[in-house]
C-alpha cells in the first residue's frame, strides 16, 4: 500500500481538508490513508472517551469518500500512556472506542503502543493485546506501532513482540532512524528479520513538521528512498505536515515514487506537482518550495540558492564574479514579492493562509541577501562598453564611504532577518530527533544529528558580503584602475572613461578584476557608472 498517516504529534487536520488531500493524491496512486494525530486528545491523552454522533458521521463520510476513490482509510488508537493490558476493562473500553468506526465503515486498524517508556514484560504483554484485539475485529485488519520502531538490528523486545502476534499482523517501522534520510531494501530486509518475517509497514515521517519542527515548511520532493524498498514491504506511509494543503506538493511526488519507483523524476514529479498545487500562482509557488525545500531528511547544503551562493564564493574573486551574482539576484528578488503574489485572494485560501509565515521570512531573508549582493558589487571594479562599437567605455573603482554605507544596511537587514524564527533558506538551529538502534539493539541518539545549526545560506551570502568587504579594504583599496579592451590596455581618464570600440572589457584595481560584455547590465544599477557632474 501507499499512503499518507496523519499522525504523530500533530494538530488534527479540519474535516475538509482531509478530504481535499484524499482526493488530490487518490489520482496519483494513493491507496491508503490513516487517522492517527497524538494531539487528538480522543486518540491519546483520553483514548477511552468515545467519539460524538458528529464526530463518528464525519469519520465515516472520510472512510466511505476514501473508498470511493479506492483509497483504504484506516483507524489508529494510542493507549499506551495508561492501559493496563490485561485489564478486561480496559479491553472493553477499547473495543467501545473501536466498534463504532467499524460500524461506519472502516476495516483497518492500528494499535500505537509507541513512544511511551520501556519496561520489563512489556512485550508479550502488547503482543497480547494485539491478539486479542486481532481476533475481536476479525476480519478487519491490525496494524501495530511498537515502542522500537527504528532501526535495523533484532533486539530482544522485538523479538518476544513478535513471537506473540498474528503472523498477519504488521509492524510499522520508520527506517533507521525517526526521520530518514535514506531508507533501502537491504535496511527493509534486516528489519524484516529483527521482526521475525512479520509485514513491514513504513512510517516515513516526510514531510512531517510538528513537534521541533513548527518554524519548518518542508516543501521538496520525496527523495532518499530505494526503488527496490517497495518489494520488500508491506507498505509505505508518509507522515504530513500540520498544514494540510501545503502537504500535498512533497506527497503527490511520494505517491509519483511510490507508483513507479523506477521511473520516478523528482524534479519533474516537483514542478508538476507545484503547478497542479498552485495553479495560477505556481511560479511564485516553486520559489517558496525552492527556499523550504530542505529538513530532517534533507540537507540544507542542496538548497537552490545554497549551491547558488556556492558558485558566488568560487568565482567572486575571478572576472565573470557578476554572473553568478546574477542568478541569486533573480531568485531573492522573486522571493521578495511573495508576500504580494502569494497573498490570499479570499478567507478561504486555505493554502495560501498555510504558508503565509514563510513567505513573509523569505522576504525578510530576500532583503538581506540582495544588501549582500550589492555589497559585493560595490567593493569591485566596474566598467560598462555600452553597445559594442561605442567609442568610449566607463570604468570605476569602489568608493570607500559608498561602499561602508552599502556594509551597514547589510548588518542592519541581516538583523531583521534573523530575528524571524520561520525557517526559509536553511537553517540557523534546529533540533531534530535522530533515534537510531545501538549495536545491542537498545534505543540511542545520534548528538551530531540532533542539530542542526549555522545552515543558512542568506546568513553564509552575508558574511561572505562583509568578508570580501574587509579584504578588499585591506588589500586593494586606493589602487589605481587597469583596464584591457578584447585584451588591449587602454589608458583611463580621470573621469573613468576609455576608449572602447570592443567586445570584452577587463577593469582590474590591484588583484581585482571584472569582466563587461559590451550591451550587458551588472547586476544592479551602479551610480559609479552614472553620468559626471
Amino acid at each position: 500500500m501507499r499512503g499518507v498517516v496523519e499522525g504523530f504529534y500533530g494538530t488534527p487536520w479540519a474535516h475538509e481538508a482531509r478530504l481535499d488531500v484524499i482526493s488530490f493524491l487518490a489520482p496519483r496512486g494513493m491507496n491508503a490513508y490513516v487517522y492517527a494525530p497524538k494531539d487528538d486528545v480522543k486518540h491519546r491523552a483520553q483514548w477511552r472517551t468515545r467519539y460524538d454522533d458528529a464526530e463518528l458521521a464525519g469519520f465515516a463520510e472520510v472512510a466511505a469518500d476514501a473508498a470511493g476513490l479506492g483509497v483504504r482509510f484506516g483507524f489508529a488508537i494510542s493507549p499506551g500512556l495508561d492501559i493496563t493490558y490485561e485489564s478486561d476493562a480496559d479491553r472493553a473500553d477499547l473495543l467501545a472506542k473501536l466498534e463504532p468506526m467499524r460500524t461506519n465503515g472502516v476495516t483497518w486498524f492500528l494499535l500505537l503502543v509507541d513512544d511511551i517508556p520501556m519496561q520489563p514484560g512489556l512485550a508479550p504483554r502488547q503482543g497480547a493485546l494485539a491478539s486479542w484485539l486481532h481476533d475481536a475485529l476479525h476480519p478487519c485488519a491490525v496494524t501495530v506501532c511498537p515502542p522500537e520502531y527504528v532501526g535495523t538490528r533484532p533486539s530482544p523486545y522485538l523479538a518476544a513482540l513478535s513471537a506473540g502476534l498474528p503472523g498477519d499482523v504488521d509492524l510499522m517501522w520508520t527506517g533507521p532512524t525517526v526521520c530518514s534520510p535514506e531508507i533501502t531494501a537491504e535496511d527493509a530486509r534486516r528489519w524484516t528479520k529483527a521482526v521475525d518475517g512479520h509485514g513491514v509497514l513504513v512510517w516515513d515521517n516526510t514531510p512531517v513538521n510538528d513537534a521541533l519542527m513548527t518554524n519548518c515548511l518542508h516543501l521538496g520532493p520525496y527523495r532518499g528512498r530505494d526503488p527496490d524498498l517497495v518489494d520488500v514491504v508491506s507498505g509505505v506511509l508518509c507522515n504530513p505536515m500540520t498544514q494540510a494543503h501545503a502537504s500535498k506538493i512533497p506527497l503527490a511526488t511520494a505517491m509519483d515514487f511510490l507508483a513507479d519507483p523506477d521511473g520516478y523524476d523528482p524534479g519533474a514529479s516537483w514542478a508538476r506537482a507545484i503547478a497542479d498545487v498552485g495553479g495560477a500562482r505556481a511560479a511564485p509557488l516553486a520559489v517558496l518550495a525552492r527556499a523550504c525545500a530542505d529538513g530532517p531528511v534533507t540537507r540544507p547544503d542542496t538548497l537552490d540558492l545554497a549551491l547558488k551562493v556556492d558558485v558566488i564564493a568560487a568565482t567572486i574573486d575571478r572576472p565573470e564574479w557578476p554572473d553568478a551574482i546574477e542568478a541569486v539576484a533573480t531568485e531573492l528578488r522573486a522571493a521578495r514579492t511573495l508576500g504580494d503574489a502569494l497573498a490570499p485572494g479570499s478567507t478561504d485560501d486555505s493554502l495560501l493562509f498555510e504558508v503565509g509565515p514563510w513567505t513573509h521570512a523569505a522576504r525578510t531573508e530576500a532583503e538581506a541577501g540582495l544588501a549582500a549582493l550589492r555589497l559585493l558589487q560595490q567593493v569591485r571594479p566596474v566598467a560598462t562598453l555600452g553597445d559594442a562599437g561605442e567609442a568610449a567605455g566607463t570604468a570605476a573603482a569602489p568608493d570607500p564611504e559608498t561602499a561602508m554605507q552599502h556594509a551597514f544596511v547589510v548588518l542592519f537587514l541581516w538583523a531583521a532577518a534573523r530575528a524571524d524564527e520561520k525557517v526559509v533558506y536553511g537553517p540557523r538551529f534546529v533540533v531534530y530527533t535522530p533515534v537510531i538502534q545501538l549495536a545491542d539493539g537498545s534505543p540511542g541518539l545520534d548528538a551530531a544529528a540532533a542539530v542542526r545549526e549555522d545552515a543558512n545560506a542568506v546568513d553564509r551570502l552575508c558574511r561572505l558580503a562583509l568578508a570580501t568587504y574587509d579584504v578588499w579594504r585591506t588589500s586593494a583599496a586606493g589602487e589605481p584602475l587597469r583596464v584591457l579592451v578584447d585584451g588591449t590596455a587602454r589608458a583611463v581618464a580621470a573621469d573613468g572613461t576609455f576608449q572602447a570600440g570592443g567586445e570584452t572589457v577587463l577593469v582590474c584595481q590591484g588583484w581585482l578584476c571584472t569582466r563587461a560584455d559590451a550591451g550587458k547590465q551588472l547586476p544592479f544599477p551602479d551610480v559609479r557608472l552614472g553620468p559626471k557632474p
